[in-house]
């Protein structure tokens, strides 16, 4: 299912993409970053690939502090 830009959803596709972008710079798998944050892998994939529209902010905040990011970065708009 796409999403577009108005969609209130839209946020959720581009921090999903940030989040990816931030973990491959970090030079991480899916299963070493839901190691490192204690999460389920599948749930790194599903938020990477907009399959999961929700998640909290203290699950943003959990990514940041273990790789020693600023929140801002997950907000950052990006080319698909």
């Amino acid at each position: 299912m796409e999403i577009k830009k108005n969609d209130n959803k839209y946020i959720y596709v581009i921090v999903g993409k940030n989040i990816k972008r931030i973990r491959k710079e970090k030079g991480l798998t899916q299963v070493q970053l839901a190691d490192l944050i204690h999460y389920h892998e599948g749930t790194i994939s599903n938020i990477e690939n907009s399959s999961y529209q929700t998640f909290s902010l203290e699950f943003l905040y959990i990514i940041s502090k273990k790789l020693n990011i600023s929140m801002n970065e997950f907000f950052k708009e990006i080319d698909s």
